[in-house]
């Protein structure tokens, strides 16, 4: 009896331990994303300042909405090329295993994302007269996005981690709004379960403030 009590209590403090490790892992992952997030933009913000001089990108703070939710932006400028998106927002959750990658608009989720974004035909858009207002232009990008739902962890959205490479292009449309839209590919992750390859598409307006 008392051997069978204690194989029993082994047990328990078995399955304590396993389902810990992926939580740990969980906040482990999101503590990382928020520290990138905030060393970019520090750098971002340092670089920016030597190269005011440079005519071509520009920092640039917004105000997103979209499919994947509303959103707040900072995008840095580091180089005459390159700029930074630092994002925080709120949007839909996800669902996510080796053999599905589901969206969810209707399970709310708080998400933060960090798109580096490398502007290739800027100069020639500038040489050529056309609009680069609001870096008007075509880009080479990727993004690291990380997603947890308001509710936890649930059967219909869990902690996701997001990564794709994608080309874009992103134009001023009137006043003070922007247009962005993405192609490409990219991995899902749910942060327990694994994950899977997914098309990366994404439209969103912006208001610059």
């Amino acid at each position: 009896m008392n051997n069978s009590c204690n194989n029993l209590n082994l047990r328990k403090v078995k399955m304590s331990k396993q389902t810990s490790k992926p939580f740990r892992q969980s906040k482990h992952s999101m503590r990382t994303l928020i520290l990138l997030i905030i060393l970019a933009a520090f750098q971002g913000t340092a670089v920016g300042q030597k190269t005011n001089s440079d005519s071509a990108v520009t920092n640039l703070t917004k105000l997103d909405i979209g499919p994947q939710g509303l959103g707040f932006s900072y995008e840095p400028k580091i180089s005459s090329k390159l700029t930074t998106d630092l994002c925080i927002g709120v949007g839909g959750g996800y669902l996510i295993d080796k053999n599905s990658f589901d969206y969810n608009l209707f399970q709310p989720a708080v998400y933060f994302s960090v798109t580096p974004k490398y502007f290739y035909n800027i100069h020639k858009r500038i040489n050529n007269g056309k609009n680069t207002k609001f870096n008007s232009g075509n880009y080479f990008g990727l993004r690291i996005k990380y997603i947890t739902p308001f509710s936890g962890n649930s059967d219909k959205a869990r902690n996701s981690l997001l990564t794709n490479v994608h080309w874009g292009i992103q134009r001023a449309i009137g006043g003070n709004w922007l247009l962005n839209f993405h192609l490409g590919v990219g991995y899902a992750t749910d942060l327990d379960y694994g994950g899977t390859a997914y098309p990366s598409i994404d439209i969103k307006f912006a208001y610059v403030l």
